[in-house]
């Protein structure tokens, strides 16, 4: 069922200049946004329906800056929410930043005034609303609710079919037992999307010469999620023989026999686990999954929010930071993973730095996992930052970069257990950084991070099957 958000910024929008792009589409792909001094000036949007694409435009334009944001709906991307800020009649809406399931754009425009927000839980959106005569006067949306994505089958062909379902928010406990020819039978305990305990029925069967295995625990609660698993399953008995589970957080012990036989693997980046089904009788034959997104958390800023507000959104990961300092913190810069191509951001000003210039360079498939600094209390509301320090998921932690000495030196941190720092915002003014926040997103396994390869054999089953 379609759910129609009404429009928000000004409401004093003259009909003649009130639009609707409707919500008969099965994604939004690309969204550009023009902007100014003024506020945004227009909005343009491409659409995909059935394969074939739509544009719609609204707004005009002139002299100013134009972003865009593409959605991948190809590898099931989608877009969630819409946050926003708006002045009063005229002037409209002055900044724009969208958020997929995987992602979040950078701010496109200003985040002044009076903030608002389209979102609506559990649905993606599929079209928008609005009115436009000044420029972006005012922006609804519509939404549709989406399933999770359903990895087929992996491991022989026989037994008989079971489904635990996707209705769940996390898998909590993994509990196996090993037999003769294999993997006999196994068990999974969820937790609801109300957040209630629920125990899964048994997979396969308890025959007398086996054993159950230590349960492999998840703590949901702790912000640990089942990311994937690997197998092997013994092609002439069509009964897996070994599986291993891996977290944001770690993995599993090797459950089962030694690792023979053809190999497979279920999960895809920037995915949990949140169900499983799969093939069993008396021993276990198959399993497949149901993933959902992973969540994407937004942390709260250190210092204060003086000065101007920028805000990188999120990326693959941060590549290299740039530190510019003397007595304080005065420039950042982030270089930030593209999908492969390095795209840097940069905030504050070198100008009048006479102090140092240092840089901390990640390895492949190493995040930074936390930044600990000082920033100091310098009256009338303003905090300079002194120092930073980067810790990565490798362990290693950068030199501290600044002052550590001082009067009204306040620590802080910015971290979340688990997750990686996928990218940052703040507050600077001309040769100072005043404000620093980051967003997290759980911590991929490095199996994620290189892509799985298909290795079953069996026909129909990519690795990264349905997205």
């Amino acid at each position: 069922m379609t759910q129609r958000l009404d429009a928000a910024g000004s409401n004093n929008a003259k009909t003649k200049y009130v639009w609707d792009d409707g919500s008969d589409h099965d994604d939004v792909t690309k969204i550009y946004v023009r902007g100014g001094l003024e506020g945004i000036q227009f909005i343009m949007f491409d659409y995909v329906k059935s394969g074939q694409p739509k544009r719609s435009f609204h707004g005009y334009s002139k002299t100013g800056f134009t972003q865009m944001f593409e959605i991948n709906h190809l590898q099931n991307e989608h877009l969630e929410s819409v946050e926003g800020y708006y002045t009063g009649y005229p002037k409209g809406i002055q900044g724009l930043q969208f958020k997929t399931n995987l992602r979040i754009s950078e701010m496109m425009g200003y985040a002044v005034d009076e903030k608002f927000t389209l979102a609506v839980d559990g649905k993606k959106i599929t079209g928008f609303h609005g009115s436009a005569e000044y420029g972006l006067d005012a922006l609804g949306a519509y939404f549709t609710e989406f399933l999770p994505t359903r990895l087929e089958p992996k491991g022989g062909k026989k037994g008989t079919e079971w489904d635990d379902g996707p209705d769940h928010e996390d898998v909590t406990k993994v509990h196996v037992r090993a037999g003769v020819k294999g993997i006999q039978n196994i068990k999974f305990d969820y937790v609801d999307k109300d957040d209630h305990m629920k125990e899964g029925p048994v997979h396969g069967s308890i025959s007398a010469g086996g054993f159950n295995l230590e349960p492999f625990e998840i703590n949901h609660l702790d912000k640990e999620y089942l990311l994937s698993l690997d197998g092997y399953y013994d092609e002439t008995s069509g009964v897996i023989q070994t599986l291993q589970f891996k977290t944001n957080m770690k993995t599993s012990e090797v459950m089962g026999y030694e690792e023979k036989g053809t190999k497979f693997s279920l999960g895809c980046n920037g995915m949990k686990i949140i169900g499983f089904h799969g093939h069993a009788k008396k021993n276990l034959n198959s399993l497949g999954a149901y993933l959902t997104s992973l969540p994407l958390t937004k942390l709260e800023y250190k210092g204060n929010n003086v000065g101007t507000h920028w805000d990188d959104g999120t990326w693959q990961g941060v590549r290299k930071v740039y530190v510019y300092y003397d007595a304080f913190i005065r420039c950042l810069s982030f270089d930030y993973d593209n999908e492969g191509k390095v795209e840097t951001r940069h905030h504050g000003s070198m100008v009048e730095v006479v102090g140092e210039e240092a840089e901390f360079l990640l390895e492949p498939n190493e995040f930074v996992t936390s930044i600990k600094g000082k920033f100091k209390n310098c009256g009338r509301g303003e905090t300079w930052f002194t120092s930073l320090t980067f810790k990565t998921s490798t362990g290693r932690t950068s030199p501290t970069f600044g002052n550590v000495f001082g009067d009204n030196l306040v620590d802080f941190v910015l971290e979340s257990k688990g997750c990686a720092l996928v990218g940052f915002y703040g507050w600077c003014s001309y040769g100072a950084v005043h404000a620093l926040g980051a967003y997290s997103h759980p911590m991929p396994s490095l199996q994620d991070a290189e892509k799985l390869e298909p290795q079953s054999g069996d026909e129909g089953a990519s690795s990264d099957n349905d997205g």
